[in-house]
Formats: structure tokens, sequence, C-alpha cells
């Protein structure tokens, strides 16, 4: 895992998460952590939690953490921690060691936990149920006494404290039925006179109105005496002062809503069970995760709504912690729902209050975590992570190296933990590669540099190293992870290259030299030939046109014709001349890149060619806004010989017709093209094409030279592009080119 995930990951975590050495030493705080306390990364290494707990918890707390760690098992402990506000608020701690091959222990994994609802719900629970316990203890109850036939009232002295009057107070039964509130006076004496007249008891809870214009609530109970013969003769019951029951019953429902309201909107699952493993309460979130309904589970036997966890851990853990009356935690895998369940259960005077939190992701996240753990452990590039802050001359301090570094550096990660990159870097490397990386750390940005360390053995390693900041939920920076590569043998390499290039450029730089020597003297010898050639040449054409002007009469048909046969060989040996010396120029002439209108170069050159033959009927289609960059004056000759090969071989089609124009290839690069309907060629002779004298159609069919495509290639191949074809014989042919 490389330390970017692991960051990441432990950040989108619920819990804090802390990591400690075997010898109690701080190395890791997620952000949960620093939100939570408001502490630098720095301070919590150096304190850790000690400071924070509750005054009241320290001791305990301490010894019980001292006395985990010891033992090297997992733990787990409640206190109260305070918050960056002050305030403190009770968390669940637990800690995990994870141990090397030889089974010792190596590092502490932890976590902590808020609890603080779940205490809050369960003490506002268990004062519920005091309350109720005391308002049954709590009963105000004073007698009185209605005599017949004259209906004679008589109160007890409680019964006189309840209504406001001094003890001895004597009313009539219709002072007496007035302190109940005017709209249940009939009620009461419905019920009085029934009870009177037909012996039938009666029992209400009504308002009262005391002497005092106190409101009271009383629970009174009437029934009726007879003598031996069985006649009514009094009238006897009680007034219970409820007032402070109503006001606790009240209370309570408050309560019991603000209860149910904080236990519903916590995302752990909660229930709660009686002493015979009842179901009397589940939350919104055990019914989700239990898959059930709440209403099908209420009332239900613990183990008979869910069988298949009776006689497992689960039911030995509840059962030991309503035994010892202690909390108990454990994490189990509930094999009906595929799922890990965190739990813990609270004892309670009614029973077992549990919560639970599903961890099957997380569970599934910590076996990713170990796995990239290894992961990155296993790389072979070096992985360092740095604080964001504070930034001095050597570097932010180091919080992480993985195995790589050690093999590298030399150095153990306890020593490269708390240092800086100073404690490496070599000052070979260049002033100008710190600089760049430093401002990019300044406005928190990724750079990537070429750098020089020593290892602790004083070995030079160059190394090519990726630095880029880490964000927290906040999107604050926190850290700098950076991945280092060794290029030193890469460096090597470039060293001789650049030995080998310099040796290279002198022999460029040489031939060089050597190449233009000898194109002047091809251009010399070019000269020279074209003016020795010349002369002969220009020698034969005018004696033959003097001979023939002069003594043309005398010479016979046949000479005439060898006449013409010398006048046609002097012209094409003249254009074979100038051809050679135009392809010999272009392999010299230097290249001017420039934009070049091709489509105007195209209309004016099939202009030239309508006014040597107006008698022709050609059809010559030339697309608008043709363009490409390079020489002008070389691509209108790659024109001029393409589209003067078009003219020339569409001259036995009654309509010609000639096409310019463009279209693209698959890689969205433009490609001109050239079509013809004229004589066309054999594909098989295509790669004879572009050579020098080379034809495919005779001279008596078509004139030419033979140099005219060798042209075009040689133009093209100088502006980096392509050049090819494609035809069929007495169907046309269609030249292709690219401008690099």
């Amino acid at each position: 895992m490389s330390d970017l995930q692991f960051r990441l990951l432990t950040d989108a975590m619920p819990q804090i998460v802390w990591m400690m050495q075997a010898d109690g030493s701080y190395t890791y705080f997620n952000q949960k952590w620093l939100d939570y306390t408001g502490l630098s990364m720095e301070e919590s290494l150096v304190h850790g939690w000690t400071r924070l707990m509750h005054p009241d918890d320290s001791l305990r707390a301490s010894r019980f953490w001292a006395q985990g760690l010891a033992s090297s098992e997992a733990c787990e402990v409640e206190y109260r921690l305070r918050r960056a506000d002050g305030v403190y608020r009770w968390m669940l701690g637990r800690a995990v060691p994870h141990v090397d091959t030889a089974s010792r222990t190596t590092q502490w994994l932890g976590t902590f936990t808020d609890i603080d609802d779940l205490k809050q719900a369960t003490a506002l629970l268990e004062k519920d149920l005091v309350m109720n316990r005391i308002a049954g203890r709590v009963a105000r109850l004073g007698g009185w006494t209605i005599d017949l036939p004259d209906r004679t009232l008589t109160w007890s002295d409680e019964n006189c404290l309840i209504h406001d009057v001094p003890p001895g107070y004597v009313p009539t039964l219709e002072e007496g039925i007035g302190y109940f509130l005017p709209e249940d006076r009939a009620t009461v004496s419905r019920l009085v006179d029934a009870c009177a007249q037909h012996g039938t008891p009666y029992e209400f809870v009504l308002p009262k109105m005391t002497a005092k214009g106190r409101r009271i609530w009383v629970h009174s109970i009437g029934e009726a005496v007879r003598d031996a013969d069985g006649k009514i003769v009094r009238l006897q019951g009680a007034f219970q002062d409820i007032s402070e029951q109503k006001q606790a019953e009240a209370r309570m429902l408050a309560l019991e809503a603000q209860l149910i309201t904080t236990l519903e909107s916590i995302t752990d699952g909660f229930f709660l069970v009686d002493k015979d493993w009842t179901l009397t309460y589940l939350n919104g979130p055990a019914e989700r995760m239990l898959k059930q309904r709440r209403e099908d589970l209420l009332g239900q036997n613990l183990w008979q709504a869910f069988p298949e966890a009776a006689g497992t851990r689960v039911e030995r853990k509840f059962h030991l912690a309503v035994k010892e009356q202690r909390t108990s935690r454990f994490e189990v895998f509930y094999q009906p729902l595929d799922t890990w369940f965190d739990v813990h259960a609270y004892p309670t005077e009614a029973g077992l209050a549990v919560y639970f939190q599903d961890i099957t992701q997380r569970r599934a996240e910590q076996a990713q975590l170990r796995l990239l753990e290894t992961a990155v452990s296993r790389l072979n590039d070096i992985v360092v992570i740095m604080e964001a802050e504070p930034f001095d001359e050597s570097g932010p301090r180091i919080v992480f190296v993985n195995d790589a570094f050690e093999r590298y550096t030399g150095y153990s990660r306890e020593e490269a933990i708390g240092s800086t990159p100073g404690l490496v870097w070599a000052p070979k490397t260049h002033r100008g590669e710190l600089d760049r990386i430093r401002a990019a750390m300044k406005n928190w940005q990724a750079v990537r540099a070429e750098i020089v360390i020593h290892t602790k053995a004083g070995q030079e390693l160059w190394l090519e190293i990726d630095i880029a900041p880490i964000a927290g939920e906040s999107g604050r920076f926190t850290h700098w992870v950076a991945v280092e590569r060794d290029i030193t043998e890469r460096r090597q390499q470039q060293q001789e290259i650049l030995s080998l290039n310099s040796e290279l450029e002198e022999r460029v730089l040489l031939r060089t030299g050597q190449l233009a020597a000898a194109n002047k003297e091809l251009e010399s010898f070019a000269h020279s030939v074209s003016h020795d050639l010349r002369s002969p040449l220009n020698t034969i054409h005018g004696f033959s046109q003097l001979l023939m002007k002069g003594d043309g009469n005398n010479v016979s048909e046949k000479g005439k014709h060898y006449l013409d046969r010398i006048g046609v060989g002097v012209k094409q040996m003249g254009d074979l001349i100038e051809g050679l010396l135009t392809l010999a120029h272009l392999s010299r002439e230097q290249i001017k890149s420039e934009h070049v209108d091709l489509s105007a170069i195209a209309r004016r050159i099939g202009q030239d060619c309508r006014e040597r033959e107006p008698q022709r009927q050609v059809q010559v289609q030339i697309q608008d806004g043709l363009s490409a960059q390079g020489d002008p004056r070389l691509l209108s000759a790659v024109l001029q010989n393409l589209l003067g090969n078009a003219w020339k071989f569409t001259a036995r089609q009654p309509l010609a017709r000639i096409d310019v124009g463009s279209e693209l290839d698959a890689d969205g690069a433009t490609i001109f093209f050239v079509k013809d309907n004229g004589a066309g060629f054999d594909m098989a002779f295509a790669h004879k094409l572009f050579g020098t004298f080379e034809r495919l159609h005779s001279p008596g069919d078509f004139p030419g030279t033979g140099i005219g495509l060798a042209t075009v290639k040689r133009v093209i191949e100088r502006h980096r592009g392509r050049v090819w074809a494609e035809s069929r014989p007495n169907e046309g042919a269609a030249f292709y080119f690219t401008v690099g």
C-alpha cells in the first residue's frame, strides 16, 4: 500500500487511528485525531493522548493501557478525552499488536471511537428506570368516609394536607366534590351516588384545585360498607396525591422521546433485552443491519429470534457480561447475514443493553490495508512521506520510509523518521534543481527532479524523484509523498552518450565540410557538363537548320526525315540536360518554409496547359482552400509535373478529366492528390515510377524525359513527406503526396 493510499484510507475512517512502536513512542495519528484535538502532528507524536484524559479517568486508564501493552494482547478501555473546544467526550480505545515472524511485537495499531452519545443515551435509560422505581414508592394517601344516610364527609389529616387545609377540617360532601374541576363534578357525584345506592365501587384519576388554588392530580378509589343485614351504611375510600407521579410521567415521556430520538439517530444498532432475554427495544439501524422488522422481534426471546446465535460466542459473551456485571466487547462473524459485527454489551438492572456496528467493510479495508502495506514494503522504488509543515532549509520532517529506503541508503527506519531529507541529500545536486523543488513545494505543486544522495556508507546515488502534496478531508495539505527511483546507471549511460555525441559532432562537422566541398565541385562539374554538352548540341541543331534552309530542295525526303529526327533528338537531349540540372539543384537548394496556396498554383498551371492546347476538351476540377507549409517554388514544381503528366496522359481521351484536391487519413493528416482518367499504368511496375529516366510508356506514345516524377519524389522527401500512386491500365491514375 502506498503511503498516500494508507493516509487517505485512515483519514476516511470514522474512528481516530493511531500507531505506536513497541517501546511506546507514537508514530502516526490520522486527520480525525488532529481535527478532534486541534493538536499538530508533532505535538501528538510527542505527547500522545495522556494529557487529554479526564483527571478522574487518568490513573485507571493509564494502568489499563500499561497492562494491555505489556501483555502484547489486544486491549480496550473507556475513558474521556478532551476535545479541541475543551469538552470531554467518552471514547472507546482499542489497540491491536502487530508481530513479526518471531512473534515479537513491533508496533501497535489503535483506534478511538466516540461513544459519548451512547453513554448519554444509556444513562438516560437508566435514569428513566430509576424514576419509575421512585415513582412506584412515592405515594401520598389520604383516607375519607361518608356516613349514610346523612352523607357526612370525614377527611383524614393526610387528606387535609393534600387539599391544603388544616388537619381536622370537616367539609360537607358538596364542598368535598367542589374541589374537583367544574367539568368533572357531575361525574364524581354520579359515581358516589351509584356507590351509595347500589354499592358500585369506583376508581378514577382526576385533577383538583386545593384550597390554596394549587392544581393537583389525585387517584381516587371508593367502595360501599354494609352492616350485618347487608344495608349500605358508609362509603369509604382514599385520595392519593399523584401530582409528582404525573409530573414524572410527563418528564419521562419527554425523556423517552428524547432518548428514542437519540437512539434512532445514531448509526450503531442498539437493542435492549430484559433478564429473561426478551427483546424490549430495537432502533432503526438495528432493524436494517439485522434485516428484520422490530414489530416482528419485540417481545420475542433473543435466542429464539436468532437461533443461529444460540450456543455461539455471542451467547457466551452476553451471559458472562450479565453474570459478572461488566461490559463485554468483541467482534463476531454472523453467518446468516454474511456480516462481521463489532459488539458492545452493557449490563443494566433490567437486563442487557447492546450496541453493534457492521464492520464487514472495515475488516475488508483492514485486510486491504495490510496487503497494501506489504506491497509498499516490497516496492523497489523508495517511498518517503514527510510532514507538510514546518519547512526549513533542510526540508520537512520524515514520518515514513519503506524497506527500499533502508536497502538503498543503508539508514534504518528509526534513523530516518524524525529527520529531514538533508540526512541523505548530497551537495552535488544542481542548485537549480533544489530551487525548483523548493519553489514547487512552496506553491503546493507536484514536481519531478533529479537529485544526488549519499548512502550511509558514502556511496553516491542519482535518484529521479517525484514529490506530490497530500490533502486531508478539509482540503488542507498535511504531508508530502516522494517516490524515488535509482537512475545512477542511466546517468552513467547519459554521460557516455554525451561523450559519444561530442565525438560524433566533431565527425559530423568534418563530414559536413567534406560534403560542402564535394557539392561545390559537383555544382561546378554540372555547369561545366551543361556548357560542354549544350555547345555541340547547339552546333548540330544550327547546322541541320542551315542545311534544311539552304539545300532543302536538294535533300531527298528520306534526308529531310533524318534532319527532323536530328532536331527532335537535339531537343530531347536539351530537355534531359535541363532536367538533370534541375534534379541536382533540388538536392542542394535551401528549403524555404512559408504558407503556399496550392489551389492558386494548380489553377495557373491548368490555364497554361489550356493555352498551349486550346483545341482539347479537358475538365479540370481544383478544390478550393488547398494549402501547405513549404517552399512555394519547389511545391509549384511538384504540381507542374503531376498536372503536366495528367494533361499529357489524357491526350487520347475525347473528354479528359483531371481532379486536384485533398482528403484526411485515419490520423487526421492531409493527403493531396492529382487524379486523371488517362492511360494509367500497370501497378506491377509502380516501383520504377519515381526513378530517374524510368518510363512506363514509350516516347512514341507519350513524349517525356523520365525525370519529372523523380523530381517530384525528391521535392516531397525534402519536405519530409511521401508520394505514391494508384492506377490500372486505361483506367486513369491517381498520385498522392503529403507535406511534413
